[in-house]
């Protein structure tokens, strides 16, 4: 299986799961309800830097599937000019991404103005990866559906490259990291510190 059907796969186990984050700043409690679309994946998978090359014109929710199926390949994005610099790390980031959220990682309030560099990026927060391989994960604040006010989604996913976007950055103290199956309504919790009954 190539890197392009990996990250499609690795995708489509993901819109099985929602995270639950909560951070403390200042004595107060901050939540993060992260869920993850099929709309959602031709962006972070550097789709938009393929202008070059032409892909069968299919709706962002379908392109998943069509990778898998087959009929968007690895050969044909490959091609693109901007592949090795754009596509290839965002590919490589997402195939970790579970990985990179189940495990240890750093979460900050992303505030670009305090980079040494100039970035497009528009985020609420970053969360950095260490396990396996170096990852950056932008996270932003979706418009909530009914009453929940804490929805998020991944903008973002690259692995490092030159840029450190950990530098100047006001690190959170993650508190509680719940992982949710949706199809089984099953959680699994990664972290728990605000419950002083864990050990």
């Amino acid at each position: 299986m190539d890197i392009l059907q990996q990250s499609a796969l690795a995708w489509k186990e993901l819109t099985e799961y929602r995270y639950q984050f909560v951070y403390g700043y200042k004595k107060a409690l901050y939540p993060i309800n992260l869920t993850f679309s099929f709309e959602d994946y031709p962006h972070l998978a550097g789709f938009q830097y393929l202008k070059d090359i032409s892909l069968p014109n299919y709706t962002s929710a379908k392109i998943v599937d069509r990778i898998l199926e087959g009929k968007i390949t690895f050969e044909q994005i490959q091609k693109a000019a901007q592949y090795e610099e754009m596509g290839k790390p965002r590919l490589e980031a997402l195939i970790h991404l579970k990985n990179s959220l189940d495990n240890d990682f750093n979460l900050y309030s992303f505030m670009p103005r305090m980079y040494p560099f100039i970035t497009n990026i528009k985020a609420d927060y970053l969360i950095s990866s260490h396990i396996v391989i170096d990852s950056y994960v932008f996270i932003i604040h979706t418009t909530p559906n009914g009453d929940v006010k804490c929805d998020f989604l991944c903008c973002s996913a690259f692995t490092k490259g030159e840029r450190d976007y950990e530098a100047n950055q006001r690190k959170r103290a993650l508190l509680k990291k719940e992982c949710i199956h949706i199809p089984t309504n099953t959680t699994t919790i990664l972290l728990d510190k605000l419950n002083n009954q864990s050990s």
